[in-house]
């Protein structure tokens, strides 16, 4: 139907390729009471400036945000797995969810670093044709 031309055309997830640090308890309400986007669940404070940067770019070729929480965040309950903060993903890795549930992840350890962004891409590229074209 064409006729039903919304305004509101763009998917959940679109952006200028933000990705934004949210505080645990902030992820936490966010699956709670959206839960639809692209997460990044970083750990490997190593790889961390890295695979943000690689996230960063992927988003900014695709025109979608995504959040970010660091588990060496000072305010990240390390007593408490990820679960507790609504995420189901693996740690480093970037997840697609819809309706706070996971749909699929991507793991940022598993290609070098001059791959990642092309996978990444690709990964988002998927993500936004299976879960979050309307």
């Amino acid at each position: 139907g064409t006729a039903a031309i919304s305004s509101q055309n763009s998917s959940p997830v679109q952006g200028n390729g933000q990705l934004e640090e949210v505080k645990p308890l902030e992820m936490k309400k966010f699956m709670e009471e959206d839960g639809t986007g692209f997460v990044m669940y970083s750990f490997d404070e190593d790889n961390h400036t890295i695979y943000m940067n690689e996230v960063q770019k992927a988003l900014k070729e695709n025109d979608v945000d995504a959040k970010e929480i660091y588990s060496y965040d000072p305010l990240y309950n390390q007593k408490k797995s990820q679960t507790y903060y609504g995420l189901q993903q693996d740690t480093d890795t970037l997840a697609a969810y819809k309706n706070g549930e996971l749909k699929q992840q991507i793991k940022l350890d598993e290609y070098d670093p001059s791959e990642l962004e092309g996978e990444l891409s690709h990964f988002i590229e998927t993500s936004k044709e299976l879960y979050f074209e309307e």
